[in-house]
């Protein structure tokens, strides 16, 4: 087998451009472009402003649609609810005509729907303001037109959760007596639509009893009883015509009306409509130029502090789609990134009712409130996104999914001590917005289970989330310097991670630490030992610890630290078949249970084999032995390629998942289902982590240009690298790499492209 090294510059050896220019690419010719209507929600183009989202299609009878979602609209059972669906019509019907057009602009994150029937014609503009928690819906036409807004709420009655619509409500929803869907309420408003979901009950407290930590509710807060979410919609001259819907009072060739959305924990639904009303007069009357200008520079200052765009004579069509591909998918980011809830790895807040493509014909029928593994968090599955987020600079979008895991450390605590009477915190793979088990993984029979032992065998012990999270802490903090944030909320978290495991296992004859019981993420279950990404995972966090000793500023933690550092085992090596030495994925494995490779870990996420690190050939070796050879969906293969310098392999990887959308949908960023669903927010940004991994590296102390980069793709961009600097500049295969902005200080390496 041959391994093609990149050649090391220094940069000094290089020739930089003296140039100061760092225009922003054009975003134009990736817009999204619909020239006909869409059959149905499949159909759909997707906005946002970082908490609300809309799925926004236009039918081919001429109606348009909103279907509208929020973050944290969780339910009563803690299902991931729409927030409902608003539908558009115009009379004289202009957009059932034939010349019509759907565009996403992606440089300013809005939707221009356009329609010419004759000398008719009808401009619309549509966004979610990034600054405030309202849809904005603006037209004109070349004659007066009559436009009625209705809400199309489909949760007029409850019901209850049976049959595969169950897989919504994963979490709960797998016991024998079903849990039920309880309706909206819609609220009288004069010339307005209100429409409110309000959790009258909760599973918040059934957990806790069903977990044996029933007392954490004298220290916790209830997160789903009382919280109510809804809409309210009106608009300049526009009337009441019924409950339901809205019109214009007389055709008009200019028309404008919001939707506003709020979510508001009372147990008065009265208090709740007070204050959507209050915040929508609000909102409507700020200076609308004004208004629309400040939401544009949000997004225009979100493209420039980031963008790789790639070009390549020889592969034009592929390397558009990946550019087309990353662009897209940062833009989901951020359109769902700023909310009170991490993003959701199974569609984001975009899912739509599914078809054919995507259930069973019999189980179609299904509403927009269906998604396949339900609205809790696999940890493996949600830190994806924000693996990608280093490098683009969205570390705004990365606070949500930190704060999450960060709010639920008191349960965290609680439960440590009630299981198992040591301090520390540690956290289940799969668990609940507020850091509980699923009940459903948990089990509900727990009379053959001791407290802290799930029924489900694939999280059972699968507790490594904490480690990696720590991990990604000081990853933030070498990138953004922020040494607030680091003291105060990172570093009470890193301890309790750390104290867990320096209590909770025994030591071996050796005197070295003996993980057990374990399991090696999901694919090494019971009786297995030392599983290498805990392993990796503690290694690489002690070490920052280390590291960081004066900003930690414990001296006891740091005694503990250094002593649980000199009890980790050595990280297991194994005998591939043809003798090759690789790395394992611990001891006494047994029988493989999934399809992930744990044994990278050591790769991505923890970094302590790659380029410039020692015993690079072991890695590659282990990469090229690995057991499962997949790497679309959460799949790592992708960054674990690039990450060690294995151009071929990264650029095949990325080329084909950036070219492999759902078939079903038409949106080109609207990946899956895969493992998980559509869009699979996983694919997508394991992708973008991939083509950053071929681009740039970098760690503290060193950054790395071009390290698995074909040489045979041109590419602009602007990336960020630790210690909050920036690099940009382009790469061609004429004239090779020209930096344009970038610190001469900073320590920089540069690669042969190949």
């Amino acid at each position: 087998m041959k391994y093609w090294f990149n050649k090391l510059f220094l940069t000094s050896v290089l020739v930089f451009a003296t140039i100061t220019s760092n225009a922003q690419p054009s975003l134009t010719p990736y817009n999204v472009v619909y020239a006909s209507q869409s059959k149905n929600q499949l159909g759909s183009m997707p906005m946002g402003n970082g908490d609300i989202g809309s799925n926004v299609w236009v039918d081919t009878l001429g109606t348009i649609h909103f279907l509208i979602s929020k973050t944290d609209a969780y339910s009563e059972i803690g299902r991931l609810l729409k927030i409902g669906q608003v539908d558009v019509k115009i009379t004289p019907n202009i957009l059932d005509a034939k010349q019509f057009s759907q565009t996403l602009i992606v440089h300013d994150g809005v939707i221009h729907i356009k329609a010419n029937k004759g000398n008719q014609s009808v401009n619309i503009l549509c966004y979610i303001d990034a600054n405030h928690p309202v849809i904005q819906v603006q037209g004109n036409s070349t004659i007066p037109v009559q436009v009625e807004v209705t809400n199309a709420m489909w949760r007029k009655e409850s019901s209850e959760l049976i049959g595969h619509d169950r897989h919504s409500g994963y979490g709960v929803a797998f016991r024998e007596t079903p849990f039920m869907k309880e309706k909206d309420t819609v609220l009288m408003q004069p010339n307005a639509l209100i429409w409110v979901h309000q959790n009258k009950s909760s599973v918040w407290q059934l957990t806790l009893d069903n977990q044996n930590i029933t007392s954490f509710n004298t220290i916790g807060k209830d997160p789903l009883l009382n919280q109510n979410f809804g809409a309210i919609v009106s608009g300049e001259n526009f009337t009441k015509k019924n409950e339901y819907t809205i019109e214009n009072k007389v055709s008009a060739t200019k028309f404008n009306f919001q939707i506003t959305i709020l979510k508001k924990h009372t147990p008065d639904v009265n208090e709740w409509k007070k204050e959507i009303i209050a915040l929508h007069k609000q909102i409507q009357n700020l200076n609308a130029v004004e208004k629309y200008q400040n939401h544009l520079n949000w997004w225009h200052q979100f493209w420039n502090n980031h963008y790789i765009i790639v070009n390549s004579k020889q592969e034009p069509s592929t390397t558009f789609k990946i550019t087309q591909g990353y662009l897209l998918q940062r833009y989901l980011n951020a359109c769902s990134g700023r909310g009170g809830m991490p993003i959701k790895f199974n569609g984001s807040i975009f899912t739509v009712a599914p078809d054919e493509t995507l259930v069973d014909k019999k189980e179609v029928g299904l509403d927009a409130d269906f998604r396949l593994w339900g609205a809790n968090f696999w940890f493996q599955n949600t830190r994806i996104p924000y693996s990608t987020m280093y490098y683009s600079g969205d570390f705004e979008l990365m606070k949500p999914f930190f704060d999450m895991y960060i709010n639920a450390i008191p349960l965290a605590k609680y439960r440590t001590q009630k299981y198992f009477k040591h301090e520390g915190a540690y956290f289940p793979e799969t668990l609940t917005p507020w850091g509980s088990y699923l009940n459903d993984n948990y089990g509900w029979d727990r009379s053959k289970y001791e407290d802290g032992v799930s029924e489900n065998k694939y999280i059972r012990y699968y507790w490594q989330s904490g480690i990696e999270l720590s991990k990604m802490m000081f990853d933030y903090y070498e990138f953004t310097n922020d040494k607030v944030l680091f003291e105060n909320k990172f570093v009470p978290f890193i301890k309790e991670i750390v104290t867990f495991y320096s209590q909770h296992y025994k030591k071996d004859p050796s005197g070295k630490l003996s993980i057990q019981p374990a399991q090696s993420l999901e694919t090494y279950f019971e009786g297995m030992v030392n599983p290498a990404p805990e392993i990796d995972g503690l290694n690489a966090v002690l070490l920052k610890i280390d590291e960081y000793k004066a900003a930690i500023k414990d001296p006891l933690f740091q005694q503990n630290c250094t002593q649980l550092q000199a009890m980790l085992p050595v990280l297991p090596k194994e005998k591939a078949e043809d003798g090759t030495w690789v790395l394992s994925s611990g001891l006494n494995l047994g029988k493989r249970m999934n399809i992930e490779d744990p044994q990278l870990y050591s790769v991505f996420p923890y970094r302590i084999y790659g380029i410039g690190k020692p015993n690079l050939e072991l890695a590659i070796n282990t990469f090229y032995k690995r057991y499962d050879l997949a790497f679309n969906g959460w799949q790592q293969d992708a960054v674990n390629a690039a990450l060690l310098g294995l151009t071929e392999d990264a650029k095949k990887m990325v080329s084909t998942n950036f070219s492999s959308k759902h078939n079903g949908s038409r949106f080109p960023a609207f990946w899956g289902p895969n493992y998980d669903w559509v869009p699979d927010q996983d694919h997508g940004n394991i992708t973008m982590r991939a083509l950053q991994a071929m681009l740039v590296q970098s760690e503290k102390g060193y950054t790395y240009m071009l390290p698995a980069w074909p040489k045979d793709w041109d590419v602009q961009f602007k990336v960020n690298i630790t210690g909050r600097e920036q690099i940009s500049g382009n790469y061609t295969q004429q004239k090779g790499l020209v930096l344009e902005k970038f610190n001469k200080n900073i320590p920089m390496k540069i690669m042969e492209a190949k």
